[in-house]
């Protein structure tokens, strides 16, 4: 299902629609979104595991292979083991990791001044995959030592398990990665790029493998999305960047030149919940403009997704000859939880995609594009997502900033409203009627 959406198409209802919307915008601009500004100060589906007095996680700029960002852990001899641990790597079309497929695990690893040739596990460096079953029990573990046969790497070097080392005999239901150094283990040591992929057949899917976008958010990028620590197309130069903000001092940026091969990606919110008791500002008719807290949300509601864009080096002749593809846009969908192992259990009819028409020029400053979507009258929808979608054939470069999805609480321009049938005058009551 596609859409075609405009954020300056509808001049002849403006009046009636500032009158009406007016303390949403005011109420929007002053509620701005935790999980769309992208200023998460942690990787999503990463946590700091261990880190104790002497060693320092850090969710490092200063160095990386893709996407802006590393795991990166600086130590002393400690206490005990410093890590990084993934959250369950199953997740979203991935609902499990498969039995009886060849993987192909690992990372890239970079490292500075550690220490060399280690005789005991206290002092090694390693990234662990660890596998369970739908009732939390070990299935197995692989464990990969980091190459410390010299104190400091030629720059990033794939450290991967060898052919037939990973073969599960059932599937896992969820899967955690590490990434540590043992309690005497000393240096510097960054990771990126984790890999899950099958040799010869389906494995499933791990996530934010290349560490680059904020707690909340995932992504596919091109070619293959990005599990397998390959990105081009243009995407590899998809990154968090503090070049330019709409507010905050972070914004997405998607970078894409001319001539590259048709493909489209994107980086998209996890599945958030209807549920919870999440922040409100119903005095100004909405509810949170954080995804992540979205509440009250019924069958009927209107939710309205917003966002802002920057963009430089468009080809507004190529956007208005190809409007579906040579586009940016949103994709939405409602699903029925967000469950690592459910699937992509979406309901009837969704996600489904829309492209912005941009203005006919070849660069603009900070603009607001938004949609309302209505909540469909299914039981099983409880949860939603938006992806910032880049289409096939876009090129330029596009800055993305703040994400919201609020829910409006605005008369419907019906005949209650819009056929002026209405039995009161506005702003008057009856008082008293003796």
């Amino acid at each position: 299902m596609k859409k075609n959406f405009s954020s300056f198409n509808f001049y002849f209802l403006w009046p009636l629609l500032m009158l009406m919307l007016f303390p949403v915008i005011l109420s929007a601009q002053s509620n701005i979104n935790s999980i769309g500004g992208f200023e998460g100060n942690l990787p999503s589906y990463w946590t700091k595991g261990t880190e104790p007095s002497g060693a320092t996680l850090t969710w490092a700029t200063d160095e990386f292979r893709s996407m802006g960002r590393s795991l990166k852990i600086t130590k002393d001899s400690t206490s005990s083991a410093a890590a990084w641990e993934s959250e369950n790597m199953v997740d979203f079309w991935s609902q499990r990791h498969y039995k009886d497929v060849d993987m192909k695990i690992g990372a890239f690893i970079m490292t500075s001044n550690v220490n060399i040739n280690p005789a005991t596990d206290d002092e090694r460096w390693w990234v662990s995959y660890a596998f369970y079953d739908s009732a939390g029990a070990l299935i197995g573990e692989t464990k990969l030592p980091i190459d410390q046969s010299v104190a400091t790497s030629a720059g990033w070097v794939a450290d991967t398990n060898g052919i037939g080392a990973t073969i599960l005999p059932e599937d896992s239901w969820t899967t955690i990665i590490t990434f540590a150094g043992g309690k005497d283990a000393t240096g510097t040591v960054w990771a990126d790029d984790f890999m899950l992929v099958g040799r010869g057949g389906w494995a499933g899917q791990n996530w934010n493998t290349s560490v680059g976008v904020p707690t909340g958010w995932t992504y596919w990028l091109a070619p293959n999305g990005g599990n397998d620590g390959l990105l081009s197309n243009g995407f590899e130069n998809t990154v968090m960047t503090t070049a330019e903000s709409h507010s905050g001092s972070r914004s997405l940026m998607f970078d894409l030149p001319l001539g590259r091969e048709a493909k489209d990606s994107f980086v998209g919110t996890r599945r958030f919940l209807f549920g919870g008791s999440g922040a409100s500002n119903s005095s100004y008719g909405i509810e949170s403009a954080d995804i992540s807290a979205l509440a009250n949300v019924s069958a009927g509601d209107v939710l309205r997704i917003s966002v802002w864009i920057k963009a430089a080096n468009l080809e507004p002749d190529s956007a208005a000859k190809y409007p579906v593809t040579w586009a940016p846009g949103f994709t939405y969908g409602f699903w029925k939880g967000n469950d690592n192992n459910a699937g992509f259990n979406s309901i009837t009819d969704f996600p489904v995609d829309m492209q912005f028409v941009l203005p006919h020029v070849t660069e603009f400053d900070w603009r607001q594009f938004n949609v309302d979507v209505t909540v469909p009258d299914d039981p099983e929808a409880t949860a939603f997502s938006v992806r910032l979608h880049v289409y096939s054939t876009f090129t330029g470069t596009l800055y993305f900033d703040d994400l919201t999805v609020e829910k409006l609480d605005v008369p419907a321009l019906t005949s209650e409203v819009g056929g002026f049938e209405g039995n009161l005058p506005s702003y008057w009551t009856k008082g008293t009627e003796p």
